[in-house]
Parts: structure tokens; C-alpha cells; sequence
């Protein structure tokens, strides 16, 4: 797990700009975004941003207000995505809708779109804008996906790759395009931190499902099993469908009406006993070797090497 202390000031100085910078005087507004902003986070996407920017020399006072812009548009994805999961929990707080119902939760998503977008406005050139726009609605046709595959057991593994590319892995690798292109990485340079950050997004996506079968509600800060109940399957469930000793009984019990915690913890035996959770584990170490062999091509800085100790803490974060 990435240390919070290794990177407490920058984050603090994230957190003293985005709550100033999205005060409205409203209180449900208020309320929910410093929820948010206070409830703790890694701020891995805003961090990926930052130090790719360390490897260029153009203008580094517009980072911050960009780093805010992204960290302000995961925030608007989460709590567009509690909504639609009816979420209770979310970073070990009440969610916004459980807080205040989903009508006023919608209206805070969207303000911290608005929020996001008006720094990347004023900070951001038509270069990155243009590939942002790109990539946010990447992220929409995943979530699309994910939702038209709700209780699919015919799900491939590809399948379940290509959604968590565009759900989250692009974002993941805007934030370091954007750090690098706007302080003039170009070239190979800025090929290689857009790819890592790319393969890091793709790991952390399969390490977080796993989390939802293995993770403890306190430490990951949300109900576990949800993904589970609400028909979403991801790599250990479409891994478990393809064993043919275990597909049969995981079939039966994903085709039940509701599933209880006698069938959720049936499902997780066989998920111990089959190997899908080493299986799915084996995969996400190899999209981090992907992503170290593209770190490794770049300039030695000391940039270079905070991004080697968040790779390297990836697979032993509990939340």
C-alpha cells in the first residue's frame, strides 16, 4: 500500500487547493466534495500526473491546478458510480447518496465535472484537451459495457480487459500523458510514461476486484462482495465460469434470485479451491511487468524512482 506519509505535503497542498477551489456556499454541495477530498485517498491519478511532469521543464505552476482537475473528475466517476450501485460506503464515510439521496448526488457529480473542466480550461492545451475528451468518453462506453454485462456469465477475459481499459486504465495514462505533454516530454519519453501508467491501470483495476472477494470492509473503506451481488462480474468469477470442475456449481449459485451469505461464501470457496484468485492475481503481476519494462526505458530522475515504489506497492495494497 502506497504510504500516505511519503507524500503527505503534496497532498495536503491537493486538498488545501480543491476544497477552496470547490467552496460554494451550499451545504449539501459542500458537505459532500469535502467528504470527499477529506476521507482520505491515495490520489494515485493526480500523483501520476505530477511526477510525469518531472520529466519535462516547461511551466510547473499549472500543475497543481491540473492535478486538481483530475483528482476532481475521479471523484465526479465515483459518485456517479455509488449512485448506480446504491453504495453505502465509500472511502470509510457515507456515500452522497446514502447522505442525501441520489437526486442531490447527481447534482454533485456534475459540479465537480464542472470544477474539473474549468481548470482544464484555463490550464490545459487543445492537445490534451482534445485526448481528454477522448478519454472520458472511453470511460463512459465502459461503464456502458459493464453495466449491458451485468449477470453474463459468457463474459471472456478479454471482455473484462477491454472494460477495464477504458473504465479505468486510460485515465490512469491521461494523467501522466498530461503531466509530461504539458512541460514538453515528447517523443519516446513521453510514449513510456503514458504506457506504464496504462499497464500500473489495468493492474490496480484487477487488484482492486480482487479486494472486493478478499478485502476487509474497514480497511477498503466500502461493503465488500458488492460487484458480486449486483451482477457484476469480474476476472476471478469469469476465470472460475471457464474451469470446467467448477463451472457447473458457480452457475448454479451466480443464477440464483439473491444471493445470501451462504452462497457468497460458497462462491468463495470455490474460488480458493479452483486457483482463480492466484489466477487473477498471476495477470495483474503481468501487466506490471509490462508497465516496469516501460519505466525502465525512461531517464533516470527521481521521479523514476517514486514511480518504482508505487508500482512496487501496487500488489501489497489491502485497500
Amino acid at each position: 500500500m502506497i504510504s500516505v506519509d511519503r507524500y503527505q505535503a503534496i497532498i495536503k497542498k491537493l486538498n488545501d487547493f480543491m476544497l477552496g477551489y470547490s467552496r460554494s456556499g451550499r451545504m449539501i454541495l459542500d458537505i459532500a466534495v469535502n467528504d470527499l477530498i477529506n476521507g482520505g485517498g491515495k490520489r494515485l491519478r493526480p500523483l501520476l500526473l505530477l511526477l510525469s511532469a518531472e520529466f519535462g521543464d516547461g511551466d510547473k505552476d499549472k500543475l497543481l491546478p491540473m492535478a486538481a482537475g483530475v483528482e476532481f473528475l475521479h471523484m465526479a466517476t465515483l459518485i456517479h458510480d455509488d449512485i448506480i450501485d446504491e453504495a453505502e460506503l465509500r472511502r470509510g464515510k457515507m456515500t452522497a447518496q446514502e447522505k442525501f439521496g441520489k437526486n442531490a448526488a447527481v447534482f454533485v457529480g456534475d459540479f465537480l465535472l464542472t470544477k474539473a473542466y474549468s481548470l482544464f480550461a484555463d490550464y490545459l492545451s487543445r492537445e490534451s484537451l482534445l485526448k481528454l475528451n477522448k478519454v472520458v468518453s472511453l470511460i463512459c462506453i465502459g461503464e456502458i459495457d459493464q453495466f449491458e454485462g451485468k449477470y453474463n456469465t459468457d463474459l471472456s477475459v478479454n471482455d473484462y480487459l477491454k472494460r477495464i481499459r477504458r473504465k479505468t486504465a486510460l485515465l490512469f495514462a491521461l494523467c501522466s500523458y498530461i503531466g509530461a505533454y504539458e512541460t514538453g516530454v515528447r517523443g519516446r519519453d513521453l510514449y513510456n510514461l503514458y504506457k506504464f501508467a496504462l499497464e500500473l491501470g489495468m493492474s490496480f483495476q484487477i487488484q482492486d476486484d480482487l479486494l472486493d472477494f478478499t478485502g476487509n470492509k474497514i480497511k477498503i473503506g466500502k461493503e465488500a462482495d458488492q460487484d458480486l451481488i449486483t451482477g457484476i462480474y469480474t476476472l476471478p468469477i469469469i476465470l472460475l465460469l471457464k474451469k470446467d470442475n467448477y463451472k457447473e456449481r458457480a452457475s448454479y449459485l451466480l443464477s440464483k434470485e439473491y444471493l445470501g451469505e451462504k452462497e457468497i461464501s460458497e462462491i468463495k470457496e470455490l474460488l480458493l479451491e479452483s486457483g482463480t484468485l492466484l489466477d487473477s492475481r498471476n495477470i495483474a503481476e503481468k501487466f506490471l511487468g509490462r508497465a516496469e519494462k516501460y519505466l525502465e526505458r525512461l531517464p533516470e530522475n527521481r521521479a523514476k524512482e517514486e514511480l518504482r515504489y508505487i508500482l512496487n506497492c501496487q500488489l501489497t495494497r489491502k485497500k
